[in-house]
């Protein structure tokens, strides 16, 4: 077994105890006589849908993440690739211009592609981001 699904594994059960404690400390309190047991079974079976949602979701944040980012990354051309890599390194856009032999407005054009792309506002989350994926 794989330590995630270890995990999963101990959740559903921590889960199920506390579903049959409930049960038992509603046996003792006698509860069970003022209720139908429809309604433990549906109490029951909305518990364990609440639990599967909240795992299901940490589950599948968990994988999305780094594939996410890969997919996005493969939106760039070659060119904005480069063009993210030297925002990174904090060049101005003249001096990526320059590098790159190309007018400032072309840089600026690259520039609101690669935010459009990567769903960026502003050089700062670009910066950010290329320190999130570790973009050298």
């Amino acid at each position: 077994m794989t330590h995630p699904s270890i995990k999963i594994s101990l959740k559903i059960g921590i889960a199920t105890a506390l579903a049959i404690i409930l049960f038992q400390v509603s046996n003792i309190f006698l509860v069970y006589r003022y209720f139908k047991f429809d309604y433990y079974i549906t109490a029951v079976a909305v518990m364990f849908l609440i639990a599967g949602f909240f795992i299901s979701k940490q589950k599948a944040d968990d994988k999305t993440a780094p594939a996410e980012e890969q997919n996005l990354l493969s939106t760039l051309t070659t060119k904005e690739l480069s063009i993210l890599q030297q925002i990174a390194n904090g060049k101005s856009n003249k001096e990526i211009a320059a590098l790159n032999f190309v007018e400032v407005s072309t840089i600026k054009t690259h520039i609101n592609n690669i935010y459009t792309k990567l769903g960026l506002k502003n050089r700062r989350e670009a910066v950010a981001y290329c320190k999130l994926i570790k973009l050298d």
